[in-house]
């Protein structure tokens, strides 16, 4: 069975979706819906109330009140339990809006460690930033796009500070395919992603073909899409954030032929550099 892909939900503002979870449906044809899936994007469950249990990759990640759970891009998962009173918010994410230093800390948490509990002293700061996200997305005003992203900028270094401050060092067992794909990630950087796979998997003393079987069985995405991933990630940064024309872009990627970008750029998110642009300018 083909495993779904998601891609985010068309009303986000600025590559950032938040709605109530009541909003969403709990019901069991809501989950039967959603069934085992993957989605392209981050996604933060703050439950306030009620329990749930969510399937991430063959392990069930349980949570009740004042708890957050993370899901990866590309994890597979699936709502299995909601209960009737469960209430909170869910916060799709675009990956190129998760900071480095805060993607390497989701990353490397461990499955059981994805859900976690929202501890006294912080929860009042985090709940009320969550509510002025969740306010700014609902209304209608000029500059709206900067301050749903300002708010969500606040909102994701208080996720890293509470997930930070826990110990979740402690391996779990992983299987080879795991192993070696996480091992691929962490090399990959805005210096070596126009590296080639053969050049990854002759750092991870494999071959090429064992790489892209390890990372797909993983993923379900080749090396390659995850070099392009980062390219295009980084690229998205430059457009969102900077004024940087696209061929300036490029050449800071180390592009010798910024036309070249522009077309990869298209091919693999279907619009130019710029239209990526003016979708997050008002």
């Amino acid at each position: 069975m083909k495993i779904p892909i998601y891609n985010q939900r068309s009303e986000a503002v600025g590559g950032i979706y938040i709605a109530e979870l009541t909003a969403l449906g709990k019901d069991a044809a809501t989950m039967n819906r959603l069934g085992t899936h993957r989605d392209d994007f981050y996604i933060f469950l703050i439950l306030t109330k009620g329990k749930a249990i969510m399937e991430c990759d063959m392990i069930d990640v349980k949570t009740s009140a004042q708890s957050i759970v993370i899901i990866k891009p590309f994890q597979i998962h699936a709502p299995k339990f909601v209960s009737p009173d469960a209430a909170g918010y869910y916060i799709g994410v675009a990956p190129f809006l998760i900071p480095n230093n805060c993607a390497a800390v989701f990353q490397n948490l461990k499955i059981t460690d994805q859900a976690h509990k929202i501890d006294k002293i912080q929860k009042k700061d985090l709940l009320e930033t969550v509510g002025l996200l969740h306010r700014a997305f609902e209304t209608i005003t000029v500059n709206k796009t900067a301050i749903v992203n300002g708010f969500f900028t606040a909102l994701i270094y208080r996720f890293v500070n509470l997930y930070s401050e826990s110990n979740h060092s402690l391996s779990e067992h992983k299987n080879q395919s795991t192993q070696i794909y996480s091992n691929f990630k962490q090399l990959i950087s805005n210096t070596t992603f126009l590296e080639s796979p053969s050049f990854f998997a002759q750092k991870l003393n494999i071959t090429t073909s064992h790489l892209n079987y390890c990372v797909n069985a993983s993923t379900g995405k080749s090396v390659t899409y995850w070099l392009q991933n980062a390219m295009i990630l980084e690229a998205q940064r430059f457009l969102y954030y900077t004024e940087y024309d696209a061929k300036e872009i490029a050449f800071m990627l180390g592009f010798e032929d910024h036309t070249y970008f522009s077309r990869l750029f298209k091919k693999v998110t279907g619009e130019t550099p710029l239209a990526f642009r003016m979708k997050f300018r008002e």
